[in-house]
C-alpha cells in the first residue's frame, strides 16, 4: 500500500452528499473499493499517518475506504469520522452496509447553552420536531473591586444558576414527554459552562451521560443555531488522501 498520500480536512459533510459520494464511487470504472468499519479503541498503520490525532482517537469510530485497481494497488481515499458512534467492526467489498450505516434513523436531544442565552430541541432522523428558546440576563463585568466585587460575583453566581435551572427544567420537560427513545445528547457551547450545566442539572432517563463528543460551535442559541446544530448532528468529518 502506497504510503507518500496526504490527508487533508476535515470537511463537514451532511449525510446526503456524503451518499451522492458513494454513488459517484460506485460507478467509477476499474476500481473496486474496500471499506472498513472501526469502533472506538482503533489502531492505524503506516498510511494513515498524515490523519490528525483527533482522527487517530475517534470516540465514535472511523470508516476507511480504500480503492483497489490493477495499476496503484490498495489506495486510502477517505477516512470518515461518522457523527454516531459505530458499534461493531466491519469490512466489506459494497457500500451496501455502509449507506444503512449512514442512513440509520437517529433521535437525539439538543441543548445549546451560553451565558445568557439556550436552546433545547429534539431532533428525528436529521429533523427538529421539538424547539424552544428562552435567555437570561447574567452580567458579563465588574470593574470595581472590593465588596462591591465580592457582592457582583455572588449576583454572577446566582444568575447563572438561574440560567442553568431554567434550560435544565425546560430540557428536562421536553426530553420527559418525548413518546420515544432519545438514543443521544448534542451538546453546543461553551465547554465549561457545558461542563458546570451538567454536574447541576440531573436530565432525565440518564442522557447526560450520552452526550456525543462532537460539540457545536454556536455564538448565540437561537432557532439559527438549532438548524445548524442538527445539520452538524447528522455530517461527516471526512478527510481526503491525495499524494
Amino acid at each position: 500500500m502506497p504510503t507518500g498520500l496526504t490527508a487533508t480536512g476535515p470537511r463537514l459533510t451532511h449525510r446526503s452528499a456524503l451518499l451522492e459520494r458513494l454513488v459517484d464511487f460506485e460507478i467509477e470504472p476499474g476500481t473496486e473499493f474496500v471499506v472498513e468499519m472501526l469502533p472506538s479503541g482503533y489502531s492505524l498503520g503506516e498510511e494513515y499517518v498524515s490523519l490528525p490525532r483527533s482522527a487517530q482517537d475517534s470516540e465514535n469510530g472511523i470508516i476507511l475506504i480504500n480503492s483497489v485497481d490493477s495499476v496503484a494497488g490498495v489506495r486510502p481515499r477517505l477516512a470518515l469520522l461518522p457523527p454516531f458512534p459505530i458499534i461493531e467492526p466491519s469490512e466489506s467489498n459494497s457500500f451496501e452496509y455502509l449507506r444503512s450505516f449512514v442512513a440509520k434513523h437517529h433521535a437525539i436531544g439538543i441543548i445549546l447553552l451560553r451565558l445568557g442565552h439556550w436552546a433545547v430541541a429534539i431532533a428525528e432522523d436529521g429533523e427538529l420536531v421539538v424547539t424552544k428558546t428562552g435567555s437570561r440576563y447574567v452580567k458579563n463585568q465588574h470593574r470595581k473591586g472590593g465588596q462591591s466585587s465580592n457582592r457582583f460575583r455572588r449576583g454572577r453566581e446566582k444568575w447563572i444558576r438561574e440560567l442553568f435551572d431554567q434550560a435544565g427544567e425546560v430540557a428536562s420537560t421536553r426530553f420527559r414527554d418525548y413518546p420515544g427513545h432519545l438514543e443521544f445528547l448534542s451538546l453546543g457551547g461553551d465547554r465549561v459552562v457545558l461542563g458546570q450545566f451538567l454536574k447541576r442539572v440531573k436530565l432525565p432517563d440518564g442522557i447526560g451521560d450520552r452526550a456525543l463528543p462532537n460539540r457545536v460551535s454556536v455564538d448565540q442559541p437561537g432557532r439559527k443555531a438549532l438548524d445548524d446544530a442538527v445539520r452538524d448532528a447528522w455530517s461527516y468529518r471526512i478527510y481526503e488522501f491525495s499524494e
